[in-house]
């Protein structure tokens, strides 16, 4: 029978000591501000040259063989261009001296009568590509797209010409052909106005869009909390327990407590302290929210309260779940490192459903969802997502009876982990067989 002082004095101990180092309050406190400042200034940095490469103009070569842009109505002298495509054609070092040119923003065509004077400009590095109508292109519709080899892998302006140039075509086609209102038809046929039909009325499809990615957005958002505090959480428990197997302190200990009672103590002091610096990280996390909350409440989007509300609760004892397997795993490793990684398979699997996040994003009470609601492993995630996504698909008696598989799987982790634990802490040096590990533990019976 647990003796509940034991495991307090042992939890206490636990506690204060990982608290009191000055790398966990270091990395409680100091970690999320940095990585905050790191992340928003790394965002703010690629948002602002994106915005700059988008707003900015780029000089394509353009080559009409077959003469489908050939009306001069469209082009127009370097003089008449705007500031903002001359400044361009001057910054690329295309010499605009008889040449003529075709913005439309952000794109700037310059044409050429033949193949080699714009493949020369290419090459030079003054045009981001050269487009050529071949001369049969009213049969055979080609257009021949020259790049540079020096360009950029992902070019953000490479969606924006091949749309601009293929509206251009369809305008010179038919303009003069049918009237002006068909032409507009013809070149914008889709007006899309969505929207969706649900119990609460009809919804507009952007109101709706932004419901999915709240519901969808909690869970993901819990099971990268979940994943964060079991990996740092299991780093304490492995380290505490290792130094204690190296240094022979954990003799001592179980000399005056049992193998139950060290496990629980132990899991509940290091797992107090892995949920406040949880707690902690979710408070900032919370903190920044703000706005977007203020945001969400506006657009009137209903909040899947009844998924937040259980989270904490199946978050704790996912937890103890998982932290006890890893406590008894970690205790069979002869180091620090090989412990760590002994435990790293835990922590995958009690996120599993994040990596069957769009079968459950369809489906959330398909057959993949209710399998994996009676897995303790992924029961916490699973049940949570459901919740969030469709939670009147849920019967109440699946969330009770998902409690219940999780409380009885913790309870006998820590059973059958006390013994691996005991065990583990007992046989110092290389780590023991598989053989010897079963052996060792039916004589605990």
């Amino acid at each position: 029978m647990i003796r509940w002082a034991k495991v307090r004095a042992v939890a206490r101990f636990e506690f204060l000591n990982v608290a009191r180092r000055w790398s966990y309050v270091l990395v409680t406190f100091g970690l999320p501000i940095f990585f905050s400042a790191l992340s928003g200034g790394l965002l703010a940095l690629q948002g602002a040259f994106l915005s700059s490469r988008i707003e900015r103009a780029a000089i394509y070569g353009l080559v009409d063989h077959d003469g489908v842009l050939s009306d001069r109505a469209i082009w127009f002298p370097f003089a008449e261009l705007d500031p903002e495509a001359q400044e361009a054609v001057v910054s690329v070092g295309l010499d605009p001296d008889g040449r003529d040119f075709l913005y439309i923003s952000p794109v700037l065509f310059a044409r050429f009568d033949h193949n080699d004077a714009a493949l020369e400009q290419l090459g030079w590095g003054r045009l981001a590509a050269v487009y050529v109508v071949e001369d049969d292109y009213m049969e055979s519709g080609d257009v021949h797209v020259f790049e540079s080899p020096t360009g950029p892998v992902i070019s953000v302006r490479g969606a924006t010409v091949e749309p601009v140039l293929e509206r251009l075509l369809r305008d010179r086609l038919l303009r003069g052909r049918i009237d002006d209102a068909r032409l507009v038809r013809v070149l914008e046929p889709l007006k899309l106005r969505r929207t969706v039909a649900t119990e609460r009325g009809l919804v507009p499809s952007e109101d709706r869009a932004a419901e999915i990615v709240v519901r969808a957005g909690i869970p993901f958002l819990l099971g990268v909390l979940l994943l964060t505090a079991l990996l740092s959480s299991s780093g304490y428990l492995v380290q505490t327990v290792a130094l204690d197997k190296e240094s022979k302190v954990v003799e001592v200990l179980l000399s005056s407590a049992d193998p139950d009672e060290l496990l629980t103590g132990k899991l509940l002091g290091l797992g107090a302290a892995g949920l406040l610096q949880f707690l902690v990280w979710a408070a900032m996390v919370v903190g920044g929210g703000l706005a977007f909350a203020t945001l969400v409440a506006s657009m009137d989007i209903p909040i899947p309260w009844e998924a937040l509300l259980a989270s904490p609760l199946f978050f704790v004892l996912g937890y103890l779940f998982i932290g006890s397997l890893m406590l008894a795993t970690g205790s069979l490793g002869s180091s620090v490192p090989e412990s760590q990684k002994l435990t790293l398979g835990w922590a995958l699997l009690a996120v599993l459903p994040l990596m069957t996040m769009i079968v459950l994003l369809e489906e959330p009470h398909g057959w993949l969802g209710q399998l994996l609601t009676w897995i303790p492993f992924s029961a916490p995630l699973t049940v949570i997502v459901r919740m969030s996504i469709a939670p009147d698909g849920i019967a109440l008696w699946e969330v009770a009876g998902a409690l219940a598989v999780l409380l009885a799987s913790t309870w006998l982790s820590i059973r059958l982990g006390a013994r691996l634990f005991r065990v583990g802490l007992l046989l110092s040096g290389t780590r023991p067989g598989w053989r010897e590990l079963i052996a060792q533990a039916r004589l605990l019976d």
